[in-house]
């Protein structure tokens, strides 16, 4: 059986995103937002520890109005980027992080 983890929390990838002291990470499939403003050389960190164990594929962000719903297309063009916005202080790219081979 495959595990997936989503995991959002806000600057403690360092900590709670380590494959020594919670080795079942190594057979997990990994989606992580990586808050690297709060934490700077933490996306790198977090490929290095996993890169062995996993295939990590970076996700930037993106402004993308498709998400929107249709009657956005009336609103402001300073509506619809607001709509879409975050509101963060910095970049939180994401890792999409699969592990090589599955649990034995």
């Amino acid at each position: 059986m495959r595990t997936a983890l989503v995991c959002d929390v806000e600057g403690a990838e360092r900590d709670l995103l380590d494959p020594v002291r919670a080795p079942g990470l190594v057979h997990a499939d990994i989606l992580v937002e990586v808050h690297e403003g709060m934490a700077p050389g933490l996306l790198e960190l977090l490929e290095e520890r996993f890169a062995p164990t996993h295939r990590i594929r970076r996700i930037g962000r993106v402004l993308d109005p498709s998400a929107l719903p249709a009657w956005m297309e009336r609103a402001s063009d300073l509506d619809r980027l607001l709509a879409l916005w975050e509101w963060r202080a910095f970049p939180t790219p994401w890792l999409w992080m699969t592990a090589s081979r599955p649990p034995a």
